[in-house]
């Protein structure tokens, strides 16, 4: 697949929060969310000692735009599938204390991730 495959996912995620916040489904809207802001971080660069020295630059001066790190399909699934399996385990935990509620919850949230473990068609 192409390098854009993260601005693909996050197309997708942006117009399916539009469609969750117009049906008002609060949990869904939230999982959407914490989705498209995983991919971010993911594509986040680290700065390193960069900001060492802070310099003023005029606005939309295109030096201060660093260029965000291209992710690929494989890299996305990884992602996702890492966000399923923290969700996983944290419902067992819940479980194990005997919160079903909260268990449901976070089992609710991985059926909405593992819609986008597929391809959009």
């Amino acid at each position: 697949m192409t390098a854009d495959a993260a601005q693909r996912l996050v197309t997708r995620l942006k117009a399916d929060l539009t469609t969750a916040m117009r049906a008002r489904n609060a949990a869904e809207v939230a999982v959407l969310r914490q989705l498209i802001a995983a991919v971010d971080n993911a594509q986040a660069v680290a700065v390193g000692d960069r900001h060492d020295t802070y310099v003023v630059h005029s606005f939309g001066d295109p030096a201060v735009e660093v260029p965000r790190r291209s992710l690929d399909e494989a890299a996305l699934r990884r992602l996702i599938e890492d966000e399923i399996h923290i969700r996983r385990d944290a419902a067992a935990t819940y479980r194990r204390l005997a919160q079903g509620a909260q268990a449901q919850a976070l089992d609710d949230a991985i059926t909405v991730l593992a819609r986008y473990l597929t391809p959009a068609s």
